[in-house]
């Protein structure tokens, strides 16, 4: 007979039971996360890294400045995974080509190839700005 009077426990229950389903209702609404563990994703920040550790101490830059196209391509390789192609394009200020033959590792790979720029300065007491274009596929990715 006492639930039957005490009417502020029925109301805090039906209230919980319209918030939970408010909650659940806005969760079924919101969309899916899109899929982080893309080829394309994970190829494109694995040559930022790539690019941005050679950048850290100056040593990109140094060997732009020397022309020293073997041991760029031999970072690079060095610090891609085995299963990776890539090709590396070295711009001056003016989009002008600098490197006089292909820095590349194999043949390409894969249908899916990821593109993306890089800028880097030279420390010299020149001012000289470089932009690379990185070319990355992965063997057997489709």
């Amino acid at each position: 007979m006492r639930l039957l009077r005490d009417k502020k426990g029925v109301v805090r229950v039906i209230e919980a039971f319209l918030a939970s389903l408010l909650l659940l209702s806005c969760l079924a609404l919101i969309p899916a996360q899109p899929n982080l563990n893309d080829s394309t994703g994970n190829l494109a920040s694995i040559g930022q890294n790539v690019l941005l550790s050679l950048d850290s101490n100056g040593h990109l830059a140094t060997m732009i400045d020397n022309r020293d196209w073997s041991d760029l391509q031999t970072s690079i390789e060095s610090a891609l995974p085995l299963t990776d192609w890539f090709n590396l394009t070295v711009y001056n200020e003016n989009m002008n080509i600098l490197n006089p033959y292909s820095i590349s590792a194999g043949g390409l790979a894969s249908d899916k190839i990821v593109s993306l720029d890089y800028v880097c300065a030279s420390q010299n007491s020149t001012y000289v700005v470089y932009i690379l274009q990185l070319q990355l596929s992965q063997v057997g990715s489709t």
